[in-house]
């Protein structure tokens, strides 16, 4: 096998970059000592920022995510007496 790039470890970077090479016309192989069936069944990120998934949908591997990833839109704030919701989307503290 003769390719132009050598990516090791199908973790979510791995993937990534070589989808991106491959949208890009570049050849690349991913190497990975775990089998194809435990890459594709594990999850390996509890949280991702809106810019990763941004770059998950451009380079056409987002379909999954937007299947099966829970939507995060904010997190509550809690101090003896109050609690409060912080709107991702607003930027707005509401409580």
């Amino acid at each position: 096998m003769r390719t132009q790039v050598a990516i090791i470890g199908a973790g979510p970077a791995g993937l990534v970059l070589g989808q991106s090479l491959a949208n890009a016309g570049i050849e690349s192989v991913i190497v990975e000592n775990r089998s194809r069936d435990y890459v594709e069944a594990r999850q390996r990120a509890g949280v991702l920022e809106q810019g990763t998934v941004e770059l998950l949908r451009e380079n056409g591997v987002g379909e999954r995510l937007d299947r099966e990833g829970l939507r995060h839109d904010g997190i509550y704030l809690q101090w003896p007496g109050t609690r409060q919701h912080f709107d991702f989307q607003t930027g707005l503290l509401h409580g």
